[in-house]
Formats: C-alpha cells, sequence, structure tokens
C-alpha cells in the first residue's frame, strides 16, 4: 500500500506487517509541500506522488529509490493516476488543466506529452478507462469529463452533481464509471 501526506512524504507499507517499507521524499528530491496524490503503475513497479509544490514524481517501489520528476503544471497537482499499460501517468492540477507523461526506460525530465484544457476550474481528479481510451477528469467547476489521449479533446461531459467532483473511478468492466462530490452524493454511470 501507498500513502501520502501533509509530512511532505509518500510511504510505502506492508500490510500484513503493518511496517513502512520506504519513506519516499526527502529534502534533495522534494516533494517541497503535502502529498496529494499517490498512485502504482499496473505492475506494481513504479509509485507516483503528486504534491502542493506542483510537481509529480516518480519512485522504484521495490528500492525506494527517486526516479524522475514532472515539472510543467502551474498549480498543485490534486491527483495522479497511471494508464492500464503503465506507459503514461496523468496528473491534474489546480491549474485547471491535465498532463499526460511518458512514462518508460527513457525518461526526458519536465516532459509532457499533452496538455488538456477545458474545465472551468481546479482539476481534483483523474482516471483511465479499463482500455486506456479514456482519460477521465473530475472537477470543482461540477463536471466529468472524458477526453481522448490521443489529441487531448474532450469528446463527453457529465452534469448532474451540485459541488466540486472530488473522486472519478472506473468500473473494471469499462461500461460504468463511480464519482463522488463535495455535494455529499455518490453517483454511478453508465456509458460507452
Amino acid at each position: 500500500m501507498v500513502s501520502g501526506s501533509g509530512d511532505k512524504k509518500a510511504k510505502l507499507w506492508d500490510v500484513e506487517k503493518g511496517e513502512c517499507v520506504h519513506t519516499l521524499g526527502n529534502a534533495e528530491v522534494g516533494p517541497g509541500d503535502g502529498v496529494t496524490s499517490v498512485a502504482f503503475s499496473p505492475d506494481g513497479k513504479l509509485v507516483a506522488a503528486g504534491s502542493l509544490d506542483k510537481v509529480v514524481r516518480l519512485w522504484d517501489a521495490q528500492t525506494g529509490y527517486f526516479l524522475e520528476r514532472y515539472e510543467g503544471h502551474q498549480d498543485s497537482v490534486y491527483s495522479v493516476a497511471f494508464s492500464p499499460d503503465g506507459k503514461t501517468l496523468a496528473s491534474g492540477s489546480l491549474d485547471k488543466t491535465l498532463k499526460l507523461w511518458d512514462v518508460g526506460a527513457q525518461r526526458a525530465r519536465s516532459r509532457c506529452r499533452a496538455t488538456f484544457s477545458g474545465h472551468k476550474d481546479f482539476v481534483l481528479s483523474v482516471a483511465f478507462s479499463p482500455d486506456g481510451q479514456w482519460v477521465i477528469s473530475g472537477s470543482k467547476d461540477r463536471s466529468v469529463q472524458f477526453w481522448d489521449p490521443r489529441t487531448a479533446v474532450t469528446h463527453m461531459m457529465l452534469q448532474g452533481h451540485k459541488n466540486s467532483v472530488i473522486s472519478v473511478a472506473a468500473s473494471p468492466s469499462g461500461t460504468h464509471l463511480a464519482t463522488g462530490s463535495g455535494d455529499f452524493r455518490a453517483r454511478i454511470w453508465k456509458y460507452e
């Protein structure tokens, strides 16, 4: 399990033993502010963390070794998610954008593959559909948007929440989406 905290650290835990295995983050590599979101790559080998310091960082989950920093957001990063194939990382920010970052053996510092603009307020949550065909985002503007990761174009917007969409999660079947909101409601959406 991985957790992130306002103490500027992410921690990897052995759930069976109830012990911290690695503490990710230090004065040299950061984060320079609180960790807002963490994610494991699908193969469990990498951990990504978004932070209030506007940066996304990547670590090796086995060794705790710092690998990369992705810079480009103009405000705090509030959500990170890996694509199903583990080759792409999405980040959502208070700068009202999402960014896609290439994750691979040839890491390029601060190299953003695509920036998605279209939300009218903070992007608070990001997720990929199980087939990797969509990047899904939730925002303080109360909408959920489906983006094509190849073109950075939004193809569908869901509305219905009366407050910020704080969390989005696609079902493994790829036919349903769950959203959580500051309006005290969770919703299940069906999509094709």
